[in-house]
Order: structure tokens, then sequence, then C-alpha cells
């Protein structure tokens, strides 16, 4: 059973009855919230290191029964077959009598939120690849019918330079539905970087992750262009409707853009159109995941340190080709 627990795809979700040993080692811890707490954790068996996410029973949406634990396995088993670059592996799951745990790896270096509040002028060029890779990772995700719910900074983490998507405990496999749109209520949806229609729990659909990586996408911005998040929250607070997000507050989000453009290197001006486009309140108006790919890797190299995608995203060709 516990060898079982790293095999990934071709492995099983494990039970562990009350008093049986798990094969697992706390090392130390790496972060909680309101869905669950992060430890690092060595494998008794391997004794490889992973994350292990620990999920209480009790904080599922049906309670601890065993339907909705039938669901959320139905749903890791769906993340386990995911494999792509700039997304964390899911390894194993299992369940005991108050926990669901999920195996993931590799163990981050940081996330996104703890990068950007300590990136300076040597992070830039690295960075700017995180456009491009991060709206990869969120094409592959849809590809493949699995939609995220809660794309922010704290859902990205940053390992060796490079971005993983993170976080899917609120995913949803919609293979099998009659189509890839959903009235139903999003557990931990965090106000700053839903969409409009998630926050009025209309109908959204896959766009509501292109709007929520469009407000990641503009902090990442702001940070290239010299600037911090806080500054940024400031500027919300004192213009436009004072508001606090951008859902909220269009007019300062439109003056916000406008002060961005004059400031920093001009050649970050290109993230503002894809964010701007991203940022549309009508869903249909967004581009889909890989209609943002395609404008972000057209985006081709015209100077030293303007790439904004890695070349572990881009096509072959992508290298040798220059703007007219």
């Amino acid at each position: 059973k516990s060898i079982d627990l790293e095999r990934g795809e071709k492995g099983q979700h494990c039970f562990f009855k009350a008093g049986e040993p798990l094969p697992f080692e706390k090392k130390e811890q790496l972060g909680s919230g309101g869905f669950g707490r992060v430890d690092k954790v060595v494998s008794l068996i391997s004794f490889k290191e992973y994350a292990r996410k620990r999920v209480p029973r009790h904080s599922l949406p049906s309670g601890r029964g065993s339907e909705s634990i039938k669901q959320f396995v139905a749903e890791i088993e769906v993340l386990k077959r995911l494999n792509h670059r700039h997304i964390v592996e899911f390894v194993g799951s299992y369940t005991d009598p108050k926990h669901i745990g999920l195996i993931m790896s590799p163990i981050a270096d940081t996330d996104l939120a703890a990068y950007l509040t300590h990136a300076d002028t040597s992070k830039y060029v690295e960075l700017r690849t995180f456009f491009g890779c991060l709206a990869k990772a969120l094409e592959y995700l849809h590809e493949q019918n699995v939609r995220h719910k809660d794309v922010k900074p704290g859902n990205i983490l940053v390992h060796s330079g490079n971005v993983l998507l993170t976080d899917f405990g609120l995913s949803f496999d919609f293979t099998d539905a009659s189509g890839s749109t959903t009235v139903s209520m999003v557990n931990g949806l965090t106000p700053r970087y839903c969409a409009p229609e998630v926050a009025l729990h209309e109908p959204r659909n896959t766009s509501s992750d292109v709007w929520s990586l469009g407000v990641v996408f503009a902090e990442m911005l702001v940070v290239l262009k010299g600037r911090t998040v806080e500054y940024m929250d400031v500027f919300f607070k004192e213009h436009g409707s004072k508001q606090a997000f951008i859902r909220s507050n269009p007019v300062a989000f439109a003056e916000f853009v406008a002060e961005l453009k004059g400031i920093g290197d001009s050649c970050d001006n290109r993230a503002l159109a894809w964010i701007r486009q991203m940022l549309r309140v009508e869903q249909h108006l967004r581009p889909t995941a890989t209609e943002l790919v395609a404008s972000i890797t057209a985006t081709k190299k015209k100077e030293a340190g303007t790439i904004f995608c890695g070349a572990c995203c881009v096509d072959e060709d992508f290298s040798d080709s220059v703007d007219e």
C-alpha cells in the first residue's frame, strides 16, 4: 500500500485505518491556509522528499461523508494524470481517519507572492519569462478539461527559476459535462483575483481562470516597472471608486495602466495589451489561454532581455525568428 503512494498516475489512492502508520516523516511546515496545511515530508519507503498537503475531511463541501470523499478522490485521479513542466506533479494521495493527504513534487523555493516582494532588477529577465510559461501551463490545464479556479501568486510556486501552478484542490474535471460552464459556488475563492462573474456567483468557465491570471500578470508588470504591489493597492484606494480590486474599480485600473505605460522600461508595455484583454468584464471578449500563448510567443526578441516566454515553452523556430 505504501509503495503504491509514490507511483503517480499508475498508483491508487490509499486508505489508512486508525492506528495504521503513514509512510512519511514530517520535516517542517511549509505553509497553511483555509483549505489545508502543507508540510515537507520524507518518504520512509524511497527516502525522497515531497510536499504533503493535508486537507481535513470535515472541510470537504459535503462534510466527511463517503460520497464527498469519493468525489474528492475522483478529482485527485484527474490531477495525477497531469504532466507539464509548469504544473506541480501529484505523486500520490491517501485518506486516513482525519485527513486527505496529497503528495506533491517538487518542494519549491518560494511562491510568486514572496518572489514579487523581493524581486529586484537582477530578476527582471527571469520574471519576464513567467508570462509565457504561466500562460502555457493554463493552456495545458484547459486542454485537459481542468479549471484551476483559484489562480493567484500564492498558488504559483518558483523552483530553481521555474514557475509551477499548484493547489488544484478546487479543480473539477468537466470532460463528461454538457459544457465547461458551471454556476456552482466556489469554495475558497480569493476576492482580489476572482473574476467578476465568480464574485457575483454567475455562470463561469475557463475564461474566469484567464481573468485571475490577468490580475497576476498586472502585479508582475507592476514589479517590472519598478513599483510594488503595495503601491498598486494604494493607487486603487485613492482613485476611481476607491475599491481595492480591479473588477470593482475599472476607472482606477484604466488610470493605473496609463501611469504604468509612462514609467520603467517601455519594452514591458507589450504586456499591457495582454493584461487589458484578459481583464475584460465580458467573458466572451477575453482571450482563451491558447490565444494568450499565441500573443505572448508572437512577441519576438527585439533586444536583449525582452523575451516574455522561457525557452522551455516556445516553438523550436522561435529563437531564430525576429520581428520585422
